[in-house]
C-alpha cells in the first residue's frame, strides 16, 4: 500500500511505537499518580517525561501545563466549552475543522454567542490590519483558529494573529492539530492562551493520544470531573494542573507509545523532519501539474504549506477517483474531510469535496512516481 493519508492518521508509526504500546502491556502495571509500588511510581515518571518532551516540541517550559487528552478533538472541546461565556462574540477562521466548528455551534445555540469570521484572500493570506480592526470593531471576546488546513495544508499566520490577540487582551486557542510535530511553532507561549493537538498525526503516536497546553493567565472549566489519584478525601475537583484537567485513567500504553515516538522526533531534528516534508510536498506538487486535467485547490507556496493537497479532476467526481485509486492499493481521503466550510471556501462543496493527498516523512518520491502514474493512468480510462 501507498499510503498518503497522514492528514488523517499517521503511518507507518515511529520505529518502536508498537513494540513499546506492546511491552507497556505486558510488563508494566498501575496507573500515573494512583500507587506507590515500583510499577506505579514507573507510570508517573513516564507520563512527567512525556510531558516534559511535548514541552520541547512545542516550545513551552511549564510542562504542568501540558494537559494529555484522547486527541485534539477532546482539548478543543475542554477549552472552547470551558471559556466560552454567554453572549461572548467568537472570531474564526472559513477553514476549520468539525472540531471547532461544532462547539461553537453548540455555543451559538445554547450561551447565544455570536461567531464571525477573519477575511482569507484567495491565497489563503490574512490583511493584518483589517483583522485587528475588525477585533476591535466587533468587540472580539475569543480568537478560535486554524494554524493550518486539513484541507488545503495552508499555513496561515498564527504567529501574528497571537500578537495582536495578546495586544488587545482578547484570548487566542490554537488548533495545531496539523502542523505539531512537522515543524517547529517558532511560538512567544505568552501570546496563547491553548495549543491543541493529537499525537496521532505529525508526532508519529498512536491514535487516541492527544494533549493541549494553556497559559496561566487563560481561564476555563474542565470538561470532566472525577479520580485524580489526588486529594482523594476531597468530592471537589482538585485545583491544581494537570489533575484539575485529567480525570480518570489515562491511555497508558497509547502514551507509552506517544513517548517513544517523541524520542525519535526529537532525535531526527524538527528541521530534518520540515525539510523533508517540504521536499516531498514540492516533488508531488510538481508532478501533479504535469496533468492537464487535474485541478490543484492548495496553496503552492511550500513556505506556507505543510504537505496536505486538495484536488479534482476535471470531468470524474472525486469518489470515482477515489476508489479507482484503493484499487491499486493507494491510500487517500475524498469528500468534506470534516471541514465543510472550507470546502465552501474553495468553492468544492457542492462537488462533494475534494481527492486530498497527504504525505508524510515516510513518504518516498517513488511512491509519488506511482501515484501519478497511476492517476494518469485512471484518468485516461475515463476519458476512454
Amino acid at each position: 500500500m501507498i499510503y498518503l493519508d497522514n492528514a488523517a492518521t499517521s503511518f507507518p508509526k515511529a520505529p518502536g511505537v508498537g513494540q513499546a504500546i506492546a511491552y507497556h502491556l505486558n510488563n508494566i502495571a498501575g496507573n500515573a499518580g494512583r500507587s506507590s509500588y515500583k510499577s506505579a511510581v514507573k507510570s508517573s515518571l513516564f507520563i512527567f517525561e512525556l510531558r516534559e518532551l511535548i514541552a520541547q516540541i512545542i516550545g513551552v517550559k511549564k510542562s504542568s501545563n501540558i494537559i494529555l487528552t484522547n486527541n485534539a478533538t477532546q482539548g478543543l472541546n475542554t477549552v472552547i466549552l470551558g471559556s466560552i461565556k454567554p453572549d461572548d462574540v467568537v472570531m474564526t477562521t472559513p477553514l476549520e475543522h468539525n472540531s471547532v466548528e461544532r462547539p461553537l455551534s453548540y455555543l451559538k445555540e445554547r450561551r447565544g454567542i455570536s461567531v464571525c469570521r477573519i477575511a482569507l484572500n484567495s491565497d489563503f493570506s490574512i490583511d493584518l490590519d483589517k483583522f485587528e480592526e475588525d477585533l476591535v470593531q466587533k468587540a472580539v471576546n475569543k480568537v478560535v483558529f486554524n494554524a493550518c488546513s486539513n484541507v488545503t495544508g495552508s499555513i496561515l499566520a498564527y504567529q501574528d494573529i497571537a500578537a495582536i490577540c495578546y495586544k488587545h487582551d482578547i484570548d487566542f486557542i490554537l488548533d495545531a492539530s496539523q502542523v505539531v510535530g512537522y515543524k517547529h511553532l517558532n511560538i512567544n507561549p505568552d501570546h496563547y492562551s491553548a495549543i491543541c493537538f493529537p499525537g496521532h498525526k505529525g508526532l508519529l503516536g498512536p491514535t487516541g493520544t492527544g494533549a493541549f497546553y494553556f497559559n496561566d493567565n487563560f481561564s476555563f472549566e474542565p470538561l470532566s470531573f472525577g479520580g485524580t489519584g489526588s486529594k482523594s478525601q476531597d468530592i471537589t475537583q482538585p485545583n491544581f494542573c494537570p489533575d484539575k484537567y485529567e480525570s480518570g485513567t489515562l491511555n497508558m500504553c497509547g502514551f507509552y507509545g506517544l513517548l517513544t515516538s517523541l524520542k525519535y522526533i526529537l532525535s531526527e531534528g524538527l528541521d530534518k523532519i520540515e525539510s523533508k516534508k517540504r521536499e516531498i510536498t514540492g516533488y508531488f506538487l510538481d508532478r501533479l501539474k504535469t496533468i492537464q486535467e487535474v485541478i490543484i485547490y492548495s496553496n503552492q507556496d511550500l513556505e506556507r504549506q505543510i504537505g496536505v493537497i486538495s484536488i479534482n479532476v476535471e470531468g470524474a467526481f472525486c469518489s470515482q477517483i477515489a476508489k479507482f485509486l484503493d484499487k491499486k492499493e493507494i491510500a487517500i481521503r475524498m469528500g468534506l474531510h470534516c471541514a465543510p466550510n472550507a470546502h465552501r471556501f474553495i468553492n468544492t462543496f457542492d462537488l462533494g469535496g475534494t481527492i486530498r493527498f497527504s504525505p508524510g516523512y515516510f513518504t518516498t518520491k517513488e511512491e509519488i512516481d506511482n501515484t501519478i502514474n497511476t492517476l494518469k493512468e485512471i484518468i485516461y480510462d475515463i476519458r476512454r
